[in-house]
């Protein structure tokens, strides 16, 4: 039942822990694993404290 409240990444949609927080293009705050993270800092995402 908790699995429906657990927090996705958006880049491979798998519920993974933890997520760093980055911002796209457009400004939308978005969340990211840790094995993604490479690719969204090659593609200039912005790290959100």
């Amino acid at each position: 039942m908790f699995s429906l409240f657990e927090n996705k990444c958006n880049m491979c949609k798998r519920k993974i822990k933890p997520l760093r927080k980055y911002k796209n293009d457009k400004g939308k705050t978005i969340k990211i694993c840790l094995d993604c993270s490479v690719y969204a800092e090659r593609r200039a995402f912005k790290k959100v404290n």
